[in-house]
């Protein structure tokens, strides 16, 4: 539901933040002569190249439809924050923006986050809205034979030749449920450089490349609806479930919880609903965590650790918060990760 009074707020508040000057414009008066803050009606409709009174009938919600299209260059004209852009689209539409306004979030990722994964036992990492890996526990680097963590994970599954070793009957359990999350990654960022390399090479690997441009099962991004078989480098044969969140402020970002389970597949349990019965005990699940958890006393050996990525490609230490969280200090959206040089795909 549209938000008039919430939109006309919002917009009033921005174009009184803006110096006119800054655009080459002259302030403007009140009728009794007194300087107007801020950009005036009259100024946005210059800036923006429209006809009269339709920026008035934009900010005040009487615009029969008003899109993205409209409301773009009003944000970057205003220079409002990610915040004020999904509170304006969300005011004037009734829905959140399907894009960020600044191409660039999505790649970083707020420091705060390191500690969840460090007092997360199970294997768990985060990667930004192209699969770049930017931080991880110790739990998820012994998923890895060698420990070697790859730089970009959607890479990894579909392209590396190790995946199918890991990801067991690869072609039938994984390619058809990650083949459909990349095509609607790219449809949302048509600009992002990485995602786009990345379409290029799956479209010319002989397996992937037909499963990626065929009709395939729509499945947009994991929801712990099932396990499919894994093998662990050091546990074996197992399964794995796939839980996703999204941080907040971080869009197309993605926190994975990767449950590991040996034995039988897990079979389905009932959903939870609110109210709660209780907090929720690690006994109740299982004795110290799962399978794929990492102990306190354990750490990766001599020869491993040597292989393993360091500084802020290394994996999240519980006693260490302090580096931020981010996938590169270059250009997250080039070509291919630096960490990916030792692991790249044929």
């Amino acid at each position: 539901m549209r938000n008039r009074e919430a939109l006309h707020t919002l917009l009033a508040q921005a174009r009184a933040r803006v110096d006119p000057a800054d655009f080459g414009l002259a302030p403007r008066s009140d009728p009794r002569g007194r300087k107007v803050e801020g950009l005036t009606h009259e100024h946005m409709t210059r800036l923006l190249g429209w006809p009269e009174h339709k920026y008035g009938y934009v900010e005040r919600g009487k615009l029969a439809t008003i899109g993205t299209d409209v409301l773009d260059p009003i944000a970057r004209i205003l220079h409002l924050t990610d915040h004020e852009w999904e509170a304006l689209v969300l005011y004037a539409t009734g829905s959140p923006p399907a894009y960020p306004l600044d191409p660039k979030l999505g790649t970083a990722v707020p420091e705060p986050w390191r500690r969840v994964l460090a007092g997360f036992g199970e294997m768990a990492y985060i990667n930004d809205v192209a699969w770049d890996l930017v931080a991880y526990n110790r739990s998820f680097t012994r998923l890895f034979f060698g420990r070697r963590v790859p730089g970009n994970t959607m890479r990894w599954m579909l392209l590396h030749p190790d995946a199918p070793r890991t990801l067991m009957d690869w072609e039938n359990s994984w390619v058809p449920l990650l083949v459909p999350q990349l095509r609607a990654a790219v449809i949302a960022n048509p600009h992002n450089r990485t995602l786009a390399q990345l379409q290029a090479d799956v479209r010319r690997h002989p397996v992937v490349g037909e499963r990626y441009e065929t009709s395939t099962t729509e499945y947009l991004q994991p929801r712990a609806e099932g396990s499919r078989p894994i093998r662990h480098a050091e546990l074996g044969e197992g399964w794995a479930t796939l839980c996703a969140a999204g941080p907040f402020g971080v869009p197309g970002g993605r926190l994975m919880f990767v449950l590991f389970d040996q034995g039988e597949k897990p079979a389905r349990r009932p959903p939870m609903y609110t109210p709660p019965g209780g907090p929720v005990d690690p006994e109740d699940e299982r004795e110290g965590g799962g399978p794929g958890s990492l102990s306190k006393n354990d750490s990766a050996p001599p020869e491993a650790a040597d292989d393993s990525p360091t500084g802020p490609f290394g994996p999240v230490d519980a006693t260490a918060h302090g580096t931020p969280v981010r996938a590169t200090d270059a250009d997250p959206r080039t070509a291919n990760h630096p960490r990916d040089q030792h692991n790249e795909a044929p």
